[in-house]
């Protein structure tokens, strides 16, 4: 498995690997190619925004997407997706993308992560370190 920076080439490979990664339990989601690579772009297009691609034989397996978010006295990478797709799931490559994107922040002295998961997805991020913090998430449908 290689771990390789993102740049506007890799797009197109992650939208239809996060595509797939949402097509099952538990978010049943149906992207379509547009949609995706607007999600892509959209988080590539912020302030300082990094994206690993996990990559196999030469197709991209995995994602990991987010963005440096400035804080009073430090700064959080906020990981806005980390995706596998499904023949890949429980393999590592997860938890791999996590420890390169760990890697990276230390090189930038960036000492936080953070992101917003469902609670399915609480046990595989309590096992990369990850804990719950005392931030709720609300949300309205206007």
């Amino acid at each position: 498995m290689d771990y390789k920076i993102v740049d506007e080439s890799f797009y197109d490979g992650l939208a239809k690997a996060m595509s797939a990664s949402y097509s099952e339990e538990p978010w049943n989601e149906s992207w379509s190619e547009e949609r995706a690579i607007r999600r892509v772009k959209a988080i590539m297009g912020n302030f300082e925004a990094l994206g690993i691609a996990a990559i196999d034989d030469g197709q991209i397996v995995g994602g990991l997407l987010g963005y440096v978010d400035p804080y009073a006295d430090e700064d959080f990478f906020f990981v806005s997706e980390l995706f596998v797709i499904p023949e890949k799931k429980r393999n590592g490559v997860g938890k791999s993308l996590i420890r390169e994107l760990e890697k990276r922040l230390k090189e930038k002295n960036i000492p936080v992560i953070q992101l917003i998961t469902i609670e399915p997805d609480e046990l595989f991020y309590g096992k990369c370190g990850l804990k719950k913090d005392d931030v709720s998430v609300l949300f309205k449908r206007c």
